[in-house]
């Protein structure tokens, strides 16, 4: 096994997106499913549909840099949920989003497998690999090298975090995130 400590694109995408994780936990530890479900506005996402989204997004990058089948597929999540399999949120509309009410069990459950594969899945990767190129948004744009996919999802996944947080904020007041 490799050294934990070294610099290599593998320990800090685990670093950060393992951060961002116990952060999603945070912000949602002891929230009522009203309040996960919360919109401040008609046209405002909600803390549920944003994990899900951030997750979905993972473990759709996922399946790119590798070529292994999505865990939204394989293990049939995109049955329980009653989404089709194609879905990712993005372009997702207000009515989508409001319409989003899975049990948080489910919820729950999905976000922490796709974060355990996505983190699996870029260990799994060469640094050979990292080169190869790959469409992040397969049908638009130029085929990128798979790092930068990567850090395409870090990107998001630290924005929809502090969307996340924020909501949490607006819902209970500031003084949730304890020192």
């Amino acid at each position: 096994m490799a050294d934990q400590n070294a610099a290599t694109v593998q320990n800090f995408v685990t670093i950060l997106l393992d951060y961002a994780n116990g952060s999603l936990k945070r912000a949602v530890d002891g929230l009522t499913d009203e309040q996960v479900f919360h919109q401040p506005s008609e046209d405002t996402n909600n803390i549920a549909w944003l994990a899900w989204h951030m997750n979905r997004w993972k473990d759709w990058q996922g399946h790119l840099v590798t070529g292994e089948e999505q865990v939204w597929i394989r293990d049939g999540w995109c049955e329980r949920f009653g989404i089709p399999a194609e879905r990712t949120g993005i372009g997702d509309t207000s009515e989508q989003v409001a319409a989003f009410r899975p049990p948080l069990e489910l919820l729950w459950g999905y976000t922490e497998a796709a974060h355990t594969t996505f983190i699996e899945r870029v260990n799994s990767l060469s640094v050979e690999q990292l080169e190869e190129m790959v469409h992040y948004m397969p049908g638009r744009g130029e085929p990128r090298p798979k790092w930068r996919s990567i850090l395409g999802v870090c990107s998001d996944t630290m924005k929809h975090t502090g969307q996340i947080e924020y909501l949490r904020g607006l819902i209970t007041g500031k003084g949730w995130f304890g020192a």
